[in-house]
């Protein structure tokens, strides 16, 4: 069986209403779909996401495509190694394409071995994945009805972004506490925002109203700055910018700099290489949960079967899906209280429209992530002091 045609095409979902948050305010989900066909009619299914599809969308098709044309798709090692190799040089934007060529490489293994990716990952963990309610910067009020229906739908997590301003994200923080009660876990995402002294001192005003964990307070690359708010704060911290790559989850550990990783499959350069940080944080006593670049529900998938083939996942995954006006699976996923049955189909168990592919795929255009058009003077800046 040889590799035949590499296929991609940009899509995006719309969202329901604005996700506002520390760097901008995003309305929709852009992501390409990743396609690989053999001469024996079999076809992987993938998603690279990130922050611009047109360009990743170039890699796929331009630089990676050629190595994978007349390849046997089940030497996965002998690709991915050709493709990180000939990335090396810009491999933070290679990662993100390489994981959607991943995924599809995945998708077809287990279609060939007619068996769940979860098997190719060390087998089945759990039944089900558990997924946060994702609450975006709005009016307290707004936040506290939002709460409500999450608690209502079965949530036992939700995660809140801040990071604007200190005062709003008090007032949000204890609207949504007073509006769930003392039960619910609530954790709270600055996007890098905060400065040292800034964080330390937002994370003080706010523990009182029980965090589970504060996600990536301080600048990705400061991870000394990190390790400081960790140390001078009695809420948990999680590494997610600061935590792209396994090099990156090395120096986080050696600092001790955090308590969480957050993983990205997208960022890390595949679901292979985001177990390898899975693993890494296992044997560094760090758990570990996923996140979300506004993955469609073919992503969602993917995270859903690294997350259910792993012990180290213990608490609830981050999800764009609740916001968009539709998905491009057949039907769309289930959640159950908060969760998401793990398929047993071959692969990934995606049943992917083609219908829909082409409706959300039709007249893309990009939509800046860290921007507000709302605000065309709105400037984002990582390690504010407030």
């Amino acid at each position: 069986m040889k590799i035949k045609a590499i296929h991609t095409k940009m899509i995006k979902i719309p969202f329901h209403k604005g996700e506002k948050w520390s760097g901008g305010t995003r309305y929709s989900a852009p992501s390409l779909i990743v396609q690989i066909e053999t001469d024996e009619g079999l076809i992987g299914i993938g998603e690279s996401v990130g922050p611009t599809i047109p360009v990743i969308q170039t890699v796929v098709d331009k630089e990676f495509a050629p190595f994978l044309i007349g390849r046997d798709p089940m030497e996965l090692e002998s690709i991915l190694h050709r493709l990180e190799e000939y990335c090396v040089n810009w491999k933070q934007i290679g990662y993100y394409g390489m994981a959607g060529v991943e995924m599809a490489l995945l998708d077809l293994r287990g279609k060939i071995l007619n068996t769940p990716v979860y098997n190719l990952l060390g087998g089945k963990v759990r039944q089900e994945v558990a997924f946060s309610g994702y609450i975006f910067i709005d009016k307290p009020e707004n936040n506290a009805e939002e709460a409500r229906k999450f608690a209502a739908a079965g949530y036992s997590e939700l995660k809140l972004k801040v990071g604007r301003d200190i005062d709003l994200d008090t007032q949000r923080v204890k609207a949504v506490r007073e509006a769930v009660g003392p039960k619910m876990k609530i954790r709270i995402d600055a996007n890098q925002n905060w400065s040292v002294p800034t964080a330390i001192k937002a994370i003080r005003k706010m523990e009182k109203y029980d965090l589970q964990m504060v996600e990536q307070p301080t600048r990705y690359d400061d991870v000394d700055g990190m390790a400081a708010v960790a140390r001078a704060v009695d809420v948990p911290i999680i590494a997610d910018e600061g935590c792209a790559t396994y090099e990156d989850a090395l120096r986080l550990i050696d600092k001790r700099a955090c308590a969480c990783f957050l993983v990205y499959p997208s960022e890390a350069g595949g679901i292979l290489k985001a177990k390898q940080i899975v693993d890494l944080a296992n044997h560094a006593g760090i758990w570990c949960v996923t996140g979300s670049w506004a993955e469609t529900g073919i992503g969602t998938l993917g995270n859903v079967h690294m997350v259910a083939s792993s012990r180290n996942f213990p608490f609830a995954n981050d999800t764009h899906l609740k916001f968009m006006k539709g998905d491009l699976l057949r039907e769309e996923l289930v959640f159950n209280n908060g969760s998401i049955a793990v398929p047993d189909r071959p692969g990934f168990g995606i049943d992917l429209d083609i219908t829909k592919l082409d409706r959300f795929g039709e007249n893309f255009e990009r939509e800046m992530v860290f921007y507000d058009p709302q605000d065309p003077q709105f400037q984002p800046r990582i390690g504010q002091l407030l």
